[in-house]
């Protein structure tokens, strides 16, 4: 197999001792993946893991700290504290493909919703048959013409054949299957289950394929510890570790933090001196050791971790945290799930919007890559001195002006997202109707909470052009669908279970539930409650439609009654003929 500028393997990495690092000396050396055991034990002698520092204590530790990768694709999927069985593992599997075989994988790492991480890609490389690949097509015209010509999926006569828009045709057929044009030809998913072959979990990883297990000299023993033991030898590790990095002292403690959609125990680190520090999920290092038993290498991401947050958490005066005057310009509103987050509610101020709350929270920075906030509990808005209604009042006016609205067509997202030659290749016209929009504030953090702004609802009726569905994609965003009469509550309904169990992870889910905004009666509501609510104005006419049937029917029965009698002045000229006939 040669794969970019013909090398002999798929990566290497350079694999670096931390210790080393931490002093200012770059020490590693590039490895070629696939690798032996017997050949990564010898790179560890040469690089120094398990010698012995100037104090006596073994460096123990590495981090891959650069990638020479030759996949397409793939660089950015590779980190710097990757199980090396695991790197190991997906290094063979793609030594083992041949050249057919290759080529398919690299187009469908094009396409491939299953590509976020290691796991995701070995499992891929067992799953090529879910992806249909044409090489040699590769434009919509392409792609016509293979379909009518070579899969006869329409019977042209020759004489019209020079009268058939096969780009045309093959624009629709790639928007209909969401295929995509790749450097390897046209790919698309053929829907089939994509299996699961490989859990994560480095106990099964076949043998052949791992290469760690060997011991490094000078690694302490370590038996398996339970949760408690670990927690306890982490929090020691780490305070000599961030001692390492320049932090002479640090407060260690472990808390519970409840957060939207979850909570977890974390531990606490405050330097020396400050009053602030960082919060690390102790629950998540402990899974990661458990499945990884790769004790040193959860120990230093936590420390690149915990280091990084140190190194960038501001400088915070509390005594302003406290001022409500001054803090109130960063206030705002979101909205999550009340059931899922009732105990987190129990001590929170918030409004409920259906199945929803809203919650108040002061946004302190905010961009793409996260933001700083502080959630307003019970106990702060009673320090601050506020009411419940002053501070909902304050956040709606608040909210528009420090998040604004942003509402855009799905086809403008997508226009946003993608290449433009991609874009372009969808043969999507600029002036199509939307079908979708999508709702969310400029930094997409929490932006489903414009659904509580005062005017979001009419602002995005005019937007849409009437009535419109709200389907909850997450805690950053809502996606508004037309009640245009082309879905129905339920099928939008399973849609979004669907979504939510597949693709939308727990910490960020807002509701299976949809909603509707009736943009003439100015309600917003459930969508089975909107229903239920048009049901019954529909009994409503239908009962004094009814009514007013069964009054025009006494009329029209009175009527014929009234005919079939005499009129009153023929019966009185009868009686006056019949009473001179008497006198006569």
């Amino acid at each position: 197999m040669a794969y970019e500028y013909d090398h002999d393997c798929p990566f290497e990495a350079f694999i670096t001792n931390l210790g080393k690092y931490n002093e200012g000396e770059l020490v590693g050396e590039w490895v070629k993946f696939p690798t032996t055991s017997e050949e990564l034990q010898k790179v560890f002698e040469r690089i120094g893991i398990g010698s012995k520092d100037d104090f006596g204590n073994p460096y123990e530790e590495w981090f891959i700290s650069d990638y020479d990768c030759y996949v397409d694709g793939l660089y950015e999927k590779l980190g710097e504290y990757e199980n090396l069985d695991e790197l190991n593992y997906l290094a063979s599997k793609l030594d083992e493909l041949d050249d057919h075989d290759y080529n398919h994988f690299q187009a469908a790492m094009q396409i491939s919703d299953y590509t976020g991480c290691i796991k995701d890609v070995i499992n891929l490389i067992d799953n090529l048959d879910k992806y249909e690949i044409y090489p040699g097509v590769e434009s919509n015209a392409d792609l016509g013409h293979y379909y009518i010509e070579e899969l006869g999926m329409m019977e042209v006569p020759d004489y019209l054949a020079d009268y058939i828009d096969y780009e045309a045709y093959g624009r629709d057929v790639a928007i209909n299957e969401m295929g995509q044009f790749t450097d390897y030809g046209y790919v698309r998913d053929t829907q089939e289950y994509f299996t699961e072959y490989y859990d994560g979990d480095r106990e099964n990883i076949p043998d052949e394929y791992r290469v760690m297990d060997f011991k490094v000299s000078g690694e302490k023993e370590r038996k398996t510890m339970n949760y408690e033991t670990f927690k306890q030898e982490f929090a020691e590790d780490i305070k000599e570790k961030l001692y390492e990095r320049g932090y002479d002292d640090v407060r260690i403690s472990f808390n519970n933090v409840e957060k939207t959609n979850q909570n977890y125990e974390a531990m606490s680190v405050v330097p020396e001196g400050s009053n602030v520090g960082v919060n690390f999920n102790i629950e998540n290092a402990f899974a990661n050791y458990e499945h990884t038993d790769d004790y040193a290498g959860v120990l230093a991401s936590a420390t690149m971790v915990i280091a990084d947050g140190l190194d960038r958490a501001p400088a915070i005066d509390v005594s302003a945290l406290m001022d409500y005057e001054n803090m109130k310009e960063k206030l705002s509103v979101e909205v999550i799930s009340a059931d899922a987050n009732a105990d987190l509610l129990a001590n929170v101020p918030h409004d409920r919007m259906e199945d929803l709350a809203v919650v108040y929270r002061f946004v302190m920075e905010s961009s793409e890559d996260g933001r700083a906030s502080i959630l307003v509990t019970n106990n702060l808005m009673d320090r601050m001195g506020v009411s419940h209604e002053q501070l909902r009042a304050d956040a709606l006016e608040n909210s528009p002006e420090i998040r604004p609205v942003v509402i855009m067509g799905m086809n403008e997202v997508m226009k946003e997202m993608i290449d433009p030659e991609v874009y372009e290749m969808f043969g999507i016209p600029d002036d199509a109707e939307e079908t979708m929009y999508v709702a969310t504030v400029p930094d997409k953090n929490s932006g489903a909470g414009v659904i509580a702004y005062q005017d979001f609802m009419d602002q995005a009726a005019e937007r849409v052009g009437g009535d419109f569905f709200v389907l909850p994609s997450s805690i950053n965003e809502i996606l508004l669908v037309p009640d245009n009469g082309d879905m129905t509550a339920d099928a939008l309904r399973d849609m979004v279970k669907d979504v939510n169990a597949k693709e939308v992870s727990p910490e960020e889910r807002l509701s299976d539930n949809v909603y509707h905004y009736d943009s003439k009666d100015h309600v917003f509501e459930l969508a089975e409650k909107f229903e239920a609510r048009q049901q019954e104005k529909k009994t409503e006419i239908d009962e004094k439609s009814e009514e007013k049937g069964s009054v025009l029917k006494d009329l029209k029965d009175k009527q014929k009654e009234a005919a079939a009698k005499p009129p009153v002045k023929d019966a009185a000229e009868k009686a006056a003929k019949s009473k001179g006939r008497e006198v006569l």
